[in-house]
């Protein structure tokens, strides 16, 4: 008899799952959560931004509409377990650590992964390990290259975590920090909008090289949900032509 009322609990919880995945496609509404993050995305850009406008243009070309969620970057990620109307976060870097908790869209776009330092005090780099010892902003819960993130796991880079890239700007601006790793898209933009930044944009600069170019992805829940709408934007994003590829810096 135990048995049985176990086999009628999985049953109902197996319903209650399917009917809560079909109503979300019923209404043709897709909810995901993102950040401010511009030009990528953010709550006042036009469009939401450029990485919003293609996930909407390739979810409505498969007749969904999108439905963004704005949240500091951690609470983001973490919607997406505690809110089962979300179901995925974007834009996401691959990393083999996340892509075993999440499924990812097929990319849609590329950022640069560059170094913004002080023009008094430019930063010499040839590979990661150079920059052992220099204090280097980091921002709290971001994907960066492999090389870097496994040299801030392992402690040859001194990290210093900051909640959004613009703290991590004003830190290297008022010499909090040696360095930033940031993409240049990101600062540049800032640079230009940002009363703060733009102030002083004089005092840094973009460093040369660059640590790679990554690609965006959408990351969603790895659940039948999730990946039924993943299945979606990747037919969403072939229909309107996105195929993501990025080239690689040196």
């Amino acid at each position: 008899m135990f048995t049985g009322h176990i086999k009628t609990f999985i049953a109902i919880t197996l319903l209650v799952l399917g009917l809560s995945a079909g109503s979300a496609r019923a209404d043709k509404v897709v909810y995901l959560s993102s950040l401010e993050w511009p030009p990528y995305v953010g709550k006042h850009l036009p469009g939401k931004g450029t990485s919003a406008d293609i996930v909407r243009r390739a979810f409505a070309a498969m007749g969904y509409e999108l439905k963004i969620l704005f949240l500091p970057w951690k609470r983001s990620m973490r919607m997406v377990e505690t809110d089962f109307q979300v179901v995925g976060y974007f834009p996401e870097y691959y990393s083999s650590e996340r892509a075993e908790k999440y499924v990812f869209s097929k990319s849609y776009g590329c950022s640069p992964v560059s170094l913004l330092e002080r023009r008094k005090s430019p930063v010499s780099w040839g590979t990661v390990d150079d920059l052992a010892g220099l204090r280097v902003g980091f921002v709290a819960g971001y994907v960066n290259t492999p090389q870097l993130d496994e040299a801030v796991a392992n402690g040859t880079i001194k990290a210093d975590f900051a909640p959004s890239d613009k703290s991590n700007i004003m830190k290297v601006m008022k010499g909090r920090i040696d360095c930033a790793v940031v993409d240049p898209v990101v600062y540049s933009y800032l640079a230009v909008t940002d009363p703060e930044v733009k102030k002083n944009s004089d005092t840094v600069q973009i460093g040369p090289r660059a640590f790679g170019v990554n690609e965006l992805f959408v990351a969603f829940r790895k659940d039948e949900q999730g990946r039924f709408f993943a299945r979606i934007l990747n037919s969403g994003l072939k229909q309107i032509g996105i195929t993501g590829s990025c080239k690689k810096h040196d």
